[in-house]
């Protein structure tokens, strides 16, 4: 197994999409959209500690990141609704958040770049 400087697994996501360059893009298009509302309301719903919404929006971007092999997403988001049910201090809804803008912005550069 390699090591790669990139989180997002491309080469899955051209063997799904057959190597289309078209649809690749198409889809990077639609995954940065995605994950900047995921990002948004990530915080929005934890901070409030809204579970039901804040499960929303994890359900929502759970697919397209396990189709990018994005498991510290999945990981984190998994981690942030113990956090909600057992009622943790709010600093450390902070950390997840943090954690989350972090992936998520790198995410978004990576999908970015293999747009233009």
């Amino acid at each position: 197994m390699t090591k790669r400087n990139t989180l997002i697994d491309f080469s899955s996501l051209s063997e799904m999409l057959y190597g289309e360059e078209k649809y690749i893009s198409e889809f990077s298009e639609a995954a940065v959209d995605s994950f900047t509302e995921f990002n948004n309301n990530y915080k929005k719903f934890l901070l409030i500690r809204d579970e039901t919404s804040f499960r929303k929006a994890g359900h929502k971007i759970k697919p397209v990141a396990q189709m990018l092999g994005l498991d510290q997403i999945v990981e984190e988001y998994e981690h942030a609704k113990t956090l909600l049910w057992d009622e943790k201090p709010d600093e450390d809804l902070e950390k997840s958040v943090s954690k989350i803008d972090s992936i998520c912005t790198k995410v978004i550069t990576e999908l970015e770049l293999r747009i233009k």
